[in-house]
């Protein structure tokens, strides 16, 4: 088997071009994208309750949609915001569902969710789910005008939804949205003094017009070989046809029309829910997003042949135009990664050749590509596509996957050097190598595992670089055994010993080096204590500076965008955020770097980065820009410069200039929630703790999401009167509402879209409350108005009430200055809370979110699986040994290996975070491999077990080829991310890196002198042995000698 393909050249070419041809089929069609895609375990259900106070929508309908869908065990957790007139709630699926797996869970929510609409009250609306995609928008374009934008946005937002509907056509996409249009209608401005003169009112009055919109089917008349459909004219067709409906017939024969007391006219619903703003300008955003998993490029280019194309039909004065391509970056990371690919791919070939010499060098550098082509063939069978993950986790196996080909090309040559002809060369390294190379690519892939196998959005995001590791160093172990000992045997040469020595050929020998390591070698053979202390003293250092090492769970991303967050008073109209938003823009675009800006105020926005949620609900008070700069550099001093500046310019808004940040979504930084019973209490306790915040360096602003004393006109009504009118409290309520917000009554049909006919008060006599007092609503005793039948007063009341898993709570954000790291500022915060007198009362307990419980969850799942895969490893290495002691060696090894990790980060002044635990976890898979070859060639020299110092360090020796080229192969496959790598990269590449150097240390120094230490006790204790066995011999010889004597 060790010489199949030797034997049969055939089947080695075939198996080759297969390989090859896989790889590139696989390469040509698989999906490109910058981040992977993340499974959509997060929702939003929005249910609006008009008119209702914060702490009726908590207990009408927070509380039962909250109580219904906690009941589903799939739900992870759900956290609910009561305020005036709608209610939010956040639902979170547990950790273990992703993929096609959220599906079923989200259609088990939608059957909770419309059970508990059966308890809701009449008046609220149905409660509307909405996913939470988490992925950034593929394409965002924006239609704009130089002038008069105002009077064509309702054309214009037409035109955005005809694009809407090629997009929607176009194959490979998801979703198409448009931000910042408005909502075209019909309106009625009624006057309401005329109306009430004719006894109506607006309710009245939309019965009416509704009445008068006949768009229900009349039947038909059916015969034996016909159908003919009949309906009633009169439907709703235009302002005119609304006009001439008669409102009034009097007894004079005379009659009112709805002109005659309204104005209607054809506009947009004001004020506007949202709006968007591109340099200044008003502007309609659109964004569609890709179907996962496809090839963004070709996608970018069919939708931007579509936009082309639609730009012909627009008029010359409007414009479309892209803001935002994925493409961009997609190409400029998947580039940078595969020119990192190239450079890893080169220094693995330089360092071999200086190691091994050329012939061994294209022998092993063939490994490489054959195992990027099995490695993205993996990928194409698991459906699986090309993104940083995937493509880095090539590159950090670039340098791991060639260890077992080098292992076997200098085996093989050492067997021929011996005497030993090709096909027993092949058989003799099969032999000796397959259970060590064996045990040390089960202990990398199981080093990797816990990265493949994470739950929950971090899983998803790293998973696939740990899944890429396993696919390489499996797939070159294959051919490790497979096709390079044929290549070897193919290329090789007769050994000459009488030709001269020639690097280029036999690889880099220095006669003085060599002699200066085998004098070191035998003083750690002398003295293995020696040798073993040494050893340990950089690991041992590394576990005491790793308490000082500042954490980071995942750090800022480099690129040439960061995101403005603008959050103005509760009570802030949308005009009053715009303004204030333009001020901001104005202010920034000032600074050297920024080319453009682009805001959305009053909903969300698009999303230009994969991991930025929205509560998808209309908030007058806030407002989200992105802005783009000319490079990462300039992003970086910008926003560290821009953040005190725009608190010391706009003190009465919370304005948040941040870059954008890996990882899972979080709230802010640091988020403190305190549960309890009472509002009183929480709010002080939440002051309380937001003082500290405030004082503790680093922090920009604090928040608590529950607000209390919002002002709230309230109607104290006279019970008697109301019903004197025939007004009961709600049908009070509900005829003010209408007064104040209008209702919708019928519809006009414009081709596909359907414009609603609303009906208000004109906007000059519902602006004031002294004008709400004596508007006239119609009663049984006649008109009525809110003044007569109560007293209004102003009162304040809970604006915002939260709920998570059920209980009332109160959050506590705090914001921090750019690129500061929050473990740092939480630990300050913590010590200054103690240091006061803040204790919670019985019934109130305080948990950590934001960015600690992130992390949290994220190295809870990591480790989940570490143990039981690390009692895998541990097995491997045993039988591979058939030893507990050999296996504790390399079991001590890795133990070091992480103090050296930990100790490279602290050199390098990384912080350490999940990507440094994930480089330390990958490096203890990695740094023992090289103890296993070392360990393996001692234990396969009989001399050596027993002893002899001489036969010990030339086993060493032999081995150190071995050691010294696969960790300058390690390494270098690792320089491009420790050279041209991002603030993510650093740790991980960092940590196996450094730590990757300093097993070589471990593997020549320590497990040598660990193994002279268990020769030096196996032969103490067959001396012991023996000793016991010669006095039995002599007691039984004394003891035989007396009974044959007697």
């Amino acid at each position: 088997m060790s010489e199949l393909f030797y034997k049969n050249p055939r089947l080695a070419i075939l198996t080759v071009f297969l390989i090859i041809a896989s790889g590139i089929g696989a390469l040509l069609t698989l999906g490109r994208q910058e981040d992977p895609t993340l499974s959509e375990r997060f929702a939003i259900i929005i249910t609006n309750y008009p008119g209702a106070s914060a702490e009726r929508v908590e207990a009408l309908v927070s509380d039962p949609l909250e109580s219904a869908i906690k009941e589903l065990f799939e739900v992870n957790d759900t956290t609910s915001t009561s305020k005036n007139g709608v209610s939010i709630m956040s639902v979170e699926l547990k950790e273990e569902y992703r993929g096609k797996a959220v599906e079923p869970v989200w259609t088990l929510v939608r059957e909770k969710m419309n059970q508990a609409t059966l308890l809701l009250p009449p008046e609220a609306g149905a409660p509307d789910l909405r996913r939470q995609r988490v992925g950034a928008d593929t394409l965002i374009l924006a239609f704009s005008m130089q002038q008069g934008f105002e009077d064509n946005i309702e054309l214009i937002g037409r035109l955005a939804r005809d694009l809407r509907l090629k997009f929607r056509n176009l194959p490979g996409t998801k979703e198409a949205a448009i931000f910042g249009a408005v909502e075209p209608e019909v309106r009625v401005d009624v006057d309401l003094d005329r109306l009430s003169a004719l006894g109506l009112d607006p309710t009245a009055l939309a019965g009416i017009l509704q009445a008068a919109d006949a768009k229900t089917p009349a039947g038909s008349i059916r015969t034996a070989t016909s159908l003919l459909p009949l309906e009633v004219a009169g439907e709703l067709t235009g302002i005119e046809r609304i006009r001439d409906i008669t409102i009034r017939e009097h007894p004079n024969g005379t009659t009112t029309r709805l002109g005659d007391v309204a104005l209607v006219s054809k506009t947009y619903r004001q004020p506007a829910s949202s709006m968007a703003f591109r340099d200044g300008k008003r502007v309609i955003l659109f964004a569609a997003y890709i179907t996962p998993n496809q090839r963004v490029d070709l996608w970018n280019n069919n939708a931007l042949a579509i936009v082309d194309e639609f730009r012909q039909t627009l008029p010359h004065s409007i414009t479309l135009e892209p803001i935002f391509e994925q493409a961009d970056y997609v190409s400029d990371r998947l580039v940078g990664l595969f020119r990192n690919l190239v450079f890893s791919a080169i220094l693995v070939f330089v360092f071999s050749f200086i190691i091994l010499g050329w012939r061994a060098a294209i022998i092993v550098g063939s490994a490489l590509p054959l195992t990027i082509f099995m490695t993205v063939t993996l990928f194409k069978v698991m459906g699986q596509p090309l993104h940083q993950m995937s493509v880095t986790g090539i590159v950090i196996a670039l340098g791991l996957l060639i260890d077992t080909a080098i292992v076997m090309v200098d085996e093989y040559g050492l067997m021929r050097r011996r005497g030993a002809g090709p096909v027993e060369a092949i058989q003799q390294t099969f032999r000796h190598l397959f259970a060590p190379l064996l045990a040390s690519t089960l202990t990398t892939m199981l080093a990797f595992a816990p990265i493949a196998l994470m739950s929950g959005g971090a899983g998803e995001f790293v998973g696939m670089m740990g899944v890429s590791v396993m696919f390489a160093v499996g797939s070159s172990f294959f051919l490790a055994f497979t096709l390079i000992p044929a290549f070897s045997a193919w290329f090789d040469k007769e050994p000459d010993p009488n030709k001269p020595y020639r690097f280029w050929s036999r690889g880099l020998r220095i006669d003085w080096l060599t002699a200066g390591y085998r004098r070191l070698l035998d003083g750690i053979i002398a003295h293995p204590w020696l040798g073993i202390g040494a050893s340990m003293i950089v690991p041992v250092f590394g576990f005491y500076v790793a308490t000082t090492l500042p954490m980071q769970f995942f750090p800022p991303v480099d690129r040439d965008m960061f995101q403005l967050q603008l959050t103005m008073s509760p009570d802030s109209s949308l005009e009053n955020t715009r303004v204030r938003a333009e001020e901001i823009r104005q202010f920034v675009a000032a600074e050297d770097g920024v080319q453009n800006i682009t805001w959305v105020m009053g909903s969300s926005a698009p999303k230009v980065f994969y991991n930025i949620f929205s509560s998808g609900a209309v908030t007058t008070n806030l407002a989200n820009g992105f802005v783009k700069t000319r490079s990462a550099d300039d992003t970086h001093r910008i926003v560290v410069k821009l953040q005190p500046l725009l608190r010391q310019k706009f003190p009465d808004a919370r304005i948040l200039a941040l870059p954008f940040e890996q990882g899972p979504p979080a709230n802010a930084p640091i988020e403190l929630i305190i549960k309890g019973p009472d509002f009183a209490e929480l709010d002080k306790l939440g002051q309380q703790m937001r003082a500290v915040l405030a004082a503790t360096p680093g922090v920009t602003y604090t928040a608590a999401e529950l607000q209390m004393g919002q002002v709230v006109a309230s109607l104290e009504a006279d019970e008697t009167a109301t019903h004197r009118a025939g007004l009961p409290l709600t049908t009070l309520a509900a005829r003010m509402n209408t007064l104040f917000e209008g209702i919708t009554a019928g519809s006009v049909q414009e081709g596909l879209e359907r414009i609603p006919v609303r009906i208000q008060v004109k906007p000059e006599q519902r602006a004031r409350l002294n004008n709400a007092l004596s508007m006239p609503i119609i009663s049984a005793d006649g008109n009525s108005t809110p003044g007569s039948l109560g007293k209004m007063k102003l009162i304040p009341k809970i604006a915002l009430i939260s709920h998570k898993d059920g209980e009332r709570y109160n959050g506590i954000s705090a914001y921090l200055e750019p690129f500061t790291l929050p473990s740092t500022v939480m630990a300050n915060f913590t010590k200054r809370l103690a240091e006061t007198d803040f204790a919670l009362p019985h019934g109130y307990s305080m948990t950590v979110g934001g960015e600690a419980e992130n992390q949290g969850d994220a190295v809870g799942s990591l480790l989940s699986t570490a143990l039981p895969l690390l009692i895998l490893m541990i097995g491997a290495v045993v039988l591979a040994f058939n030893s507990f002691s050999y296996a504790g060696v390399v079991g001590a090894s890795g133990v070091l290996s992480i103090g050296l990790a930990l100790f490279s980060i602290w050199v390098f002044g990384e912080s350490m975070g999940f990507m440094g635990i994930v480089g330390i976890m990958g490096l203890v898979g990695l740094s023992i491999n090289g103890s296993i070859v070392v360990l393996t060639a001692l234990k396969s020299n009989e001399e050596a077990k027993l002893g002899d110092p001489i036969a010990t360090r030339e086993s060493i020796i032999d081995a150190t080829r071995h050691i010294i080229a696969t960790t300058l192969t390690t390494i270098g496959g690792f320089i491009p991310l420790l050279l041209f790598g991002d603030s993510f990269w650093g740790p991980l590449a960092v940590a196996i890196a450094g730590g990757v150097t300093g097993s070589a240390v471990l593997a020549l120094i320590f497990a040598p002198s660990a193994f002279v230490l268990l020769a030096q006790l196996r032969v103490i204790h067959k001396r012991r042995v023996a000793i016991k066995l010669e006095k039995a011999q002599r007691a039984i010889s004394k003891a035989k000698a007396i009974f044959d004597r007697s």
